[in-house]
């Protein structure tokens, strides 16, 4: 179940990077990058308890998306429109870091 969320988060992640892509042109990175955070943040509720860690995760995901969406394209992914497969290779490259013990 957990993975299965997981994967959903970075296809939302995905979505939305393409969407201020398209849809912020004229906006710096960093204004794109808010937005998606802040719509990802609206779309995922956490316990209160875990809140405080969800901008940090977010944000991380998104340049994660963003790195994998530029190596793919060229830097140029403001018309794209990722195959089933693309998707599925984007989500599959974003691993989550695992604590070090």
């Amino acid at each position: 179940m957990l993975e299965n969320l997981l994967a959903q988060i970075k296809a939302w992640t995905i979505e939305q990077v393409l969407w201020a892509e398209k849809n912020l042109q004229g906006k710096s990175g960093a204004e794109k990058k808010a937005a998606v955070v802040k719509k990802l943040d609206d779309l995922i509720v956490l316990p209160s308890y875990l809140e405080w860690l969800d901008n940090m995760i977010l944000s991380w995901l998104v340049d994660t998306v963003c790195e994998k969406l530029n190596a793919l394209t060229d830097h140029n992914f403001t018309e794209t429109r990722l195959t089933k497969k693309q998707e599925e290779d984007i989500i599959e490259a974003l691993e989550i870091p695992k604590e070090e013990k």
